[in-house]
């Protein structure tokens, strides 16, 4: 982990691609700002204001490599300030200081992709072998990004031709068929660039911890109902028409069918999603239309088709089936204007369509509050059919300027208008930010905003919880921030915030959405790492958050009161190399203000080159200690699992 602040299918494809692509162009250097992926403008080789003068963290692909992560929810679990747990649907979710998944701002390549429906995404699903980068923003981001983001944002950008080899791949399998595989075809020339990839994962289930005692809902020693096969196709391209005109494409398609495990005592019934096909289309294209100014931007689609069967507490019986479809469409495009003085001016134009539509066939009545709560309409017995659109529009401008490194500082507001069938609402965001190189060895930043986040369309028309009458949340953001060097090629990063939630949207006792309550976050997050032996890599990271029910004074539950992580990796000179992660949670409770047991998780892995970068074999642990532990109400989570694995390229 480091902070930047610069910051066939499977065999007709591949082969095709690596016979087509067996010579690799130098890479030509152009400006980077008509990179359409990154929606923050940067110029040149110095980071984004937006960037530097906010809390920001950077995993590249080797560093997810290392971590033997495989899919994006092991990577982000790294990331100080995040927890990533799993919810009641059997679903990984994205917390940041605090806040919820649905807070965060979703991209993939400068792309929205989370869902329409409820406004959050399945980190589980992106594999890694396609990442080239995962930016983490988080704080008083910037307002390019369109309403929401009070959690921060989170941005894919996924590999390039020009930055891979021809051909490369991953297997690795564990107990309980457990499997994990991937193939990837690259290649590049004077003005393009290209990639496609193939991805499988697939289990039987995961492993239950030995500690855990059988209940009348779970038996035995694999988690119930938590079977998943999932494949994604990938494919990504560029062309340079001429040295100020690019153009892009990226189309990602995902199927799966998986199960989503019950709690152990019964308050919710299993559920398993039959078919999940989701696609998503992009394109972009950048031109300079002289040395001080610039257009880019694109055009996306995204569609997630699902069809989910909601069973009784034994998987015999099937009491409905719901047929859910969500899409969104929009553009962003942005007006770039640089000045002489080091200064440049991004204005944005972003209109997005969202629609949900949803089928509930019942089959038998359901007790109310005995369903799944994992689907729409599946826990009350299918109440109705859903089918509702909204429009968002947004107008940004951001401002930036830096000196030679000294200083910089930015300045953006956005207006917003959320237009539904029944009320249009409009409201306005705006942020500011600075740094301040002290020395050489230390940089301090600060950065205040207000966030919007309008109600997802499931608040808004979810049978038996909706709430058409809901307002927007509304969050008051301030940070302070000092990133300094340490004797010892040490570095530290340490950022303290407070933020203020107002409106927020959760259920009431009678499960319906509500504009609850006013919530208060403060915490620090630090990072520490160390790199003064080449062969050893030392990083330490610890967050705190305080969380309080402004109006009840409680605390909320599941954010943890602290989170320490080490991670350490040791090269040996013949190739072998050692990687240990541990993390230890501290003090949280559940919804009923009860405090759960603290509980260590240790993950350790091992791995030799046998052809110097070509072919690699590794082992590795997740879970080590078997720890049983909990991240919501009656959900235990994975007990130990130990992969074999290998890694090869071309």
């Amino acid at each position: 982990m480091k902070k930047q602040q610069k910051v066939l299918r499977v065999s007709s494809l591949a082969l095709a691609m690596s016979l087509a692509y067996q010579v690799q162009a130098d890479e030509i250097e152009r400006d980077p700002i008509l990179d359409v992926t990154d929606v923050i403008v940067v110029h040149g080789e110095r980071a984004s204001v937006t960037e530097a003068a906010t809390t920001h963290w950077s995993v590249d692909a080797e560093e997810i490599k290392a971590s033997g992560a495989q899919s994006l929810d092991q990577v982000l679990e790294n990331v100080p300030g995040i927890y990533v747990r799993v919810g009641g649907d059997s679903t990984p979710r994205v917390d940041i200081r605090g806040l919820k998944t649905r807070h965060i701002t979703f991209l993939i390549n400068g792309v929205p992709a989370s869902s329409t429906e409820d406004g959050q995404f399945d980190p589980s699903v992106i594999p890694t072998n396609q990442i080239a980068r995962v930016d983490v923003s988080v704080g008083p981001t910037s307002v390019l990004y369109g309403p929401g983001g009070s959690a921060g944002v989170i941005n894919i950008i996924t590999k390039q031709g020009d930055a891979s080899p021809s051909l490369s791949g991953k297997v690795e399998s564990a107990p309980d068929n457990t499997l994990n595989a991937d193939i990837s075809a690259a290649g590049s020339g004077d003005n393009w660039q290209g990639i496609m990839s193939v991805t499988h994962q697939e289990t039987d289930g995961t492993p239950m911890p030995d500690d855990f005692e059988d209940t009348r809902n779970q038996v035995g020693d694999i988690r119930f109902n938590s079977d998943r096969k999932l494949t994604n196709y990938y494919a990504q391209g560029s062309y340079f028409i001429n040295d100020s005109t690019k153009l892009m494409a990226n189309y990602t398609q995902r199927d799966g069918v998986w199960g989503k495990s019950p709690t152990v005592d019964r308050k919710k019934t299993p559920s398993r999603v039959e078919d999940f096909n989701e696609q998503s289309m992009q394109l972009g294209a950048a031109h300079e239309i002289s040395e001080k100014y610039v257009v880019r931007g694109f055009v996306y689609y995204n569609q997630t088709d699902m069809v989910e069967n909601f069973y009784n507490h034994r998987l015999n019986n099937l009491n409905s089936i719901v047929e859910s479809s969500s899409k969104v469409s929009g553009t962003n495009i942005q007006f770039i204007s640089e000045f002489d003085y080091g200064a440049v001016l991004t204005t944005s134009a972003i209109v997005e369509k969202q629609d949900w539509s949803s089928h509930t066939t019942s089959l038998r009545s359901l007790v109310r509050g005995n369903g799944s709560g994992g689907g729409t309409g599946g826990g009350q017995g299918g109440s109705g059919d859903i089918d509702e659109s909204l429009m968002v529009y947004t107008g940004a401008a951001e401002y930036q300027f830096q000196d030679d490194g000294t200083y910089g500082y930015s300045i953006g507001a956005a207006v917003h208008n959320y237009d539904l069938d029944v009320n249009s609402e409009t409201d306005f965001s705006a942020q500011a930010s600075a740094f301040y190189q002290v020395t050489d060895s230390s940089r301090i930043h600060t950065g205040l905003a207000r966030k919007v986040r309008y109600p997802s369309i499931s608040d808004l028309y979810a049978p038996n919880s909706g709430n058409v009458n809901l307002k927007a949340e509304i969050a008051n953001q301030f940070e302070l921030g000092l990133q300094q060097s340490l004797p010892f090629d040490t570095q530290l990063d340490i950022s303290s915030y407070i933020t203020d939630a107002n409106d927020y949207i959760a259920k009431d006792d009678n499960n319906q959405e509500q504009n609850i309550g006013d919530y208060r976050f403060m915490g620090v997050d630090l990072q520490m790492t160390n790199r003064y032996f080449d062969s050893l890599g030392l990083t330490f990271a610890y967050s705190y958050i305080d969380t309080e029910d402004r109006a009840t004074n409680e605390r909320l539950q599941y954010r943890p009161a602290h989170n320490l992580r080490l991670q350490a990796s040791y090269d040996l000179s013949f190739g072998l190399t050692t990687r240990l992660n541990a993390e230890r949670v501290i003090d949280q409770v559940n919804g009923k203000g009860v405090e759960l047991d603290n509980y260590t998780l240790v993950d350790l892995s091992v791995s030799q080159k046998i052809w110097q970068d070509n072919l690699e074999l590794y082992v590795r642990a997740t879970n080590l200690f078997d720890e049983l532990y909990y991240q919501s109400d009656f959900m235990p989570q994975a007990g130990r699992q130990v992969f074999v694995g290998i890694n090869w390229q071309l």
